[in-house]
């Protein structure tokens, strides 16, 4: 009798503090800002049918032996384009290696809209920060296919709980408030992974990693020998997992430096809360000469996000007092113009490499009409031309 007791003893410790991946179901509604996270997919996609409920959602969570609760660890969130979650498989190793959790949402592939979509996928994020103390710096968004566009549209919205985002053989490009793009370069980096034969290779090749390289954006891009459109082999997700982590000591710093707009592993601020920080922070930006447009782009964000907000007012009268503020106009022409110039002409130049001339002139002619008179709008001018004839 005693031996069976210590062999049930012994199978009992091995069971406990072996890997365990678990179907998990949501236990309350998401706290972050799914709506906003919605924009990139355009005006109405922030809709759920009726009868939603984050209560009856479900993920697989995959946690690896050691990983405690109240311990800070990593995350890899992975989008499936299927209804069913991803296996860990691909990720396993380096999960284990690295004490990463890895969450796969049910019910948030390609047949879902936008915006039931986002949301199951930020009420799995949610639930999990809540049940483990998870580092947004080592948090990284991930998916395949429509999963990786899904995965770019969310980190690009709210890349402050984000590391990195790995959209593999799918992507989205940047949108919303301006103030976004410089969060995005300040923060993120960017895994681009495709296949040698992927029908989405020139998307990723052609488009969107030259014009993240030329935003000034941390990104990288993986094109895959020999695979199609498939998800990488573990080795490959390990190499790019390497790559992510060589920038935490950036992204911490820039946390240290930039507090404000920061969340913590427990640190989920309401929108009231995320306005006064942002406007907070944007007058920090302001009081730095050489970060005048910084400021002014995000407390124009503030009036954007939160326009009914007590710090959307105050972003707006900040905004007057500028107006009449010669010496700060001067920074802000100065610092705006170089930043909108190579914002809308790598995009341009991206987008004709991509073959889509009608966007690259539409972007040009911006650029045109903005700096009209000027050799900046003379060259925009002459892409336009160039570009039309090219069409024909």
């Amino acid at each position: 009798m005693k031996s069976n007791r210590l062999l049930l003893l012994s199978f009992f410790l091995v069971a406990t503090t072996a890997n365990a991946q678990t179907e998990r179901k949501v236990a309350s509604p998401t706290r972050l800002d799914w709506e906003f996270a919605c924009g990139g997919f355009g005006k109405g996609a922030a809709k759920l049918p009726a009868g939603y409920d984050s209560t009856k959602q479900k993920y697989q969570l995959f946690v690896p032996k050691g990983v405690a609760k109240d311990k800070p660890a990593g995350l890899i969130l992975f989008i499936s384009p299927a209804d069913g979650p991803s296996s860990v498989k691909a990720w396993q190793a380096v999960c284990e290696k690295h004490g990463l959790l890895f969450a796969s949402p049910f019910g948030a592939g390609n047949n879902t809209p936008a915006g039931p979509r986002t949301r199951i996928i930020l009420d799995t994020l949610d639930d999990i920060r809540q049940q483990y103390a998870i580092d947004p710096d080592q948090t990284y968004l991930t998916g395949f296919s429509g999963g990786g566009r899904m995965a770019c549209a969310i980190a690009f919205a709210l890349p402050e709980y984000f590391g990195g985002v790995i959209p593999l053989c799918g992507t989205n490009p940047i949108s919303g408030p301006t103030y976004l793009r410089h969060r995005i370069e300040d923060r993120l980096s960017v895994a681009f992974v495709t296949g040698e034969k992927d029908f989405n290779r020139k998307e990723n090749e052609a488009y969107m990693a030259p014009w993240f390289a030329e935003l000034g954006i941390r990104s990288k891009l993986w094109v895959v020998p020999g695979l199609g459109h498939a998800v990488p082999s573990a080795s490959v997700v390990a190499e790019v997992y390497t790559w992510l982590t060589e920038d935490l000591k950036r992204r911490r710093e820039h946390v240290k430096a930039n507090a404000k707009l920061a969340v913590g592993a427990s640190d989920t601020p309401n929108p009231t809360d995320q306005a006064k920080r942002q406007f907070a922070a944007s007058l920090e930006n302001l009081s730095d000469p050489e970060r005048t447009w910084r400021g002014i782009t995000l407390l124009q964000g503030v009036t954007q996000r939160w326009p009914k907000s007590d710090a959307a007012n105050q972003a707006r009268a900040v905004l007057k007092k500028v107006t009449e503020d010669n010496a700060i106009l001067q920074l802000v022409e100065k610092q705006g113009a170089a930043d909108e110039v190579n914002s809308l002409a790598s995009q341009a130049k991206a987008l004709e490499r991509f073959g889509d001339f009608q966007k690259a002139i539409t972007t040009w002619e911006l650029l045109a009409a903005n700096y009209e008179g000027t050799t900046i709008g003379q060259k925009a001018v002459e892409n336009i031309q160039r570009l039309r004839l090219k069409k024909k």
